[in-house]
């Protein structure tokens, strides 16, 4: 067998689920697994075994089942595959012989199944269990809605608002470390710290496992006068959008579930499942997945040409990205040094660092020694570049003007060691704008690279970073700052330097301009934002546009239109003359009390005189704004800017929130017939 081995040692039979990497329950597997089963019943008729005690290799049982498979499955295989792993895992839950399940590591998705299937399931402190399967646009499908809530209950009844069990479990996507775990019953134990885990496995399988009272939870026959309590929780999770349909079939499957038999219980389950994940939103959501995946590894050819980081270097760290940047590098374990261009603001940027890591301590997140060591570990210089002269890495952070971030380039490219990796933070000049700068103060372009961060860059949603390659930049650059965005915790999406404001900002600039057109012609801006919302982003364009500053979005618009004219002068242009920049300035497209959005501006109007009177319905709208994305996405992966479709499905997901369930505008346009 491929996946699985065993030994009998002392009346136990000690199987090892070692598939030699992080171990799926794939279609190889389920079928060894139900093999090894039958041998082991036959071995157990032959001479009595105690039980079964199953284990995985160093990564833990496993972290789900195969979602290539999934992926690129039929129905009919779909339903083949989900078949043969209920048998198995009846077979197993029905049988003569205890089966206990030993997670030291991962068990997650249908390995936590599996677990459940078995009759105990113990853990190590360093485990980690849960149901993922939310965040792929599916659930449970190896009867995980259904054998979980038997264990744990449907809600917490300590809990006011439920609390941690089967619909949290499952329909937020949760994780669980062992001690959170066993709270709510999804394991019997936690195997103490130092402990013998073989030994504590025997003495459990053999003296408390037969002990443990199975009593069904009381609120699985209250289940349907719960849903009140859980449907919010779905709403919020989706931002109240009638898809993805995953969380409310889940929570109807659980629901009805709960008082069945557990096999018609699961039969309902099987239906279910099979119909979501042939769904076009679960093949988006197993998309994303693998991308996700294969991003975040170093592409081969850049194997072994990382330089080792040891000191960054931040410029504009007094500025509002900067400042997150040097945030994050600190998080990270690198020394920092912090670049501002003017002096006076020095003593402010040390002052807000400080502030962050005092209210670290005070939650609990940071001793004060490790606070005091990693403010230690920045040092905040002024006026001179000649400070970042020893730096491995320098990102330059300052305000969107070519003239003040080649100023710096010029003199950082005289001072800064030959082999440091220099980079930008700018959305919209690429390498060939600010690399000769570089080249000019005597730096090497080869080591010109860009590292565009997306707002809030603190915040751990804020995934993305785009890493932009100039015709003249080196692997080692390119592998360095890869390695780099990894490490403080961000995923990079490598691009080809070539499109004003690379991929994310090049297609919002067509966005914006798509929902410009719309406002124009009649409809008012909060319908559109309101559309938009409910489909396919998290806010609208003209929220986002108040957001993220209109005078960033103006210098951004003049980047693109030197390169691409916009057909109309731009609203953002007019907004930035009149000093209405968003929120930050209490007005852009809407006006703003203490932050909060109070009403449209009434003056917007005014400045579009020719405006209609055509208001456009809300698929009209969604398809015009997501068209334009599109557009920009296909044109730049034609043109080799972008690696693939699937990365840049993947940048406007992460980037701006691109409803993952939809799969980006590439997929999205796909499904809609516009390829």
């Amino acid at each position: 067998m491929k996946n699985f081995s065993y030994e009998v040692r002392d009346g136990i039979a000690w199987v090892r689920f070692d598939s030699g990497g992080m171990n799926t329950l794939s279609r190889q597997a389920i079928t060894e697994l139900g093999a090894l089963r039958e041998e082991l019943a036959s071995v157990h008729e032959k001479t009595p075994l105690d039980g079964v005690v199953l284990q995985g290799n160093k990564h833990g049982l496993g972290a789900g089942a195969n979602i290539g498979e999934l992926m690129a499955a039929t129905r009919r295989d779909l339903e083949t595959l989900i078949d043969a792993g209920h048998e198995v895992l009846f077979a197993i839950e029905e049988g003569a012989l205890p089966w206990l399940a030993v997670v030291d590591g991962y068990a997650l998705g249908g390995i936590y199944e599996l677990a459940l299937a078995c009759h105990g399931i113990i853990a190590t402190p360093r485990s980690v269990l849960g149901f993922p399967e939310i965040r792929l646009n599916i659930f449970p499908g190896l009867g995980g809605t259904q054998r979980m809530p038997r264990r744990s209950g449907l809600v917490n009844p300590s809990d006011p608002m439920g609390g941690d069990a089967g619909f949290t479990a499952i329909l937020q996507g949760k994780n669980f470390r062992a001690e959170q775990a066993a709270a709510i019953r999804m394991i019997d134990a936690v195997v103490p710290e130092g402990a013998d885990l073989e030994a504590f496995a025997a003495e459990f399988l053999r003296n408390t496992l037969p002990t443990i009272d199975r009593t069904p939870p009381p609120d699985l026959a209250n289940a349907e006068a719960l849903r009140p309590m859980v449907l919010p929780m779905i709403e919020k999770a989706t931002l109240g959008r009638p898809n993805p349909r995953a969380p409310y079939v889940a929570l109807d499957v659980m629901i009805k579930g709960a008082g069945l038999p557990l096999r018609d219980a699961i039969r309902v389950e099987r239906d279910a499942f099979i119909e979501v994940a042939t769904s076009s939103e679960a093949k988006a959501g197993m998309r994303f997945f693998f991308t996700h995946q294969r991003v975040q590894k170093l592409p081969k050819e850049l194997a072994g040409k990382v330089r080792p980081i040891e000191k960054v270097g931040v410029d504009g760290i007094d500025g509002y990205m900067g400042n997150a940047i040097g945030w994050l590098a600190l998080q990270a374990g690198y020394r920092v040094v912090g670049h501002v261009p003017v002096a006076k603001f020095a003593g402010s940027v040390s002052e807000k660092l400080r502030a962050k890591y005092e209210k670290l301590v005070r939650r609990g997140k940071l001793s004060e020694e490790e606070a005091e060591r990693r403010i230690a570990s920045v040092e905040i210089v002024s006026e001179n570049p000649a400070a970042l002269a020893d730096c491995d890495l320098v990102i330059e952070a300052r305000v969107e003007n070519r003239q003040a971030k080649c100023d710096f380039f010029r003199a950082l490219g005289g001072v800064v060691k030959k082999d440091a990796i220099v980079s930008s933070n700018s959305s919209s000049m690429g390498p060939a704008v600010l690399a000769p700068a570089f080249a000019e103060g005597g730096g090497d372009p080869a080591n010109f690279i860009n590292l565009h961060f997306f707002s809030p860059a603190e915040h751990p949603m804020m995934q993305l970073v785009e890493v932009i390659r100039g015709e003249q930049t080196c692997d080692e650059a390119v592998a360095t700052a890869h390695s780099f965005v990894r490490k403080i915790n961000k995923t990079p999406v490598l691009l080809a330097d070539g499109s004003p404001g690379f991929l994310v900002n090049a297609g919002l600039a067509s966005y914006f301009e798509a929902a410009e057109e719309i406002f124009r012609e009649g409809t008012p801006i909060e319908a559109i934002d309101a559309a938009i919302r409910k489909y396919v982003l998290p806010v609208g364009p003209f929220e986002l546009g108040d957001q993220a500053g209109l005078d960033v979005a103006a210098g951004m618009y003049d980047t693109i239109a030197a390169v691409r004219p916009p057909k109309r002068e731009p609203l953002v242009w007019k907004m930035r003359e009149l000093g209405r920049f968003g929120v930050k300035s209490g007005g852009g497209y809407y006006d703003y009390e203490d932050g909060r959005k109070v009403r449209p501006w009434p003056g917007l109007e005014e400045l579009v005189p020719d405006r209609g009177n055509r208001v456009a319905g809300e698929e009209e709208i969604v398809e015009r704004c997501v068209r334009a994305l599109y557009r920009t996405a296909r044109d730049l992966c034609d043109r080799g800017i972008v690696g693939s479709e699937e990365e840049a499905d993947l940048a406007f997901v992460l980037g701006i929130g691109f409803a993952m369930y939809l799969g980006g505008p590439i997929f999205y346009a796909k499904q809609h017939g516009w390829e």
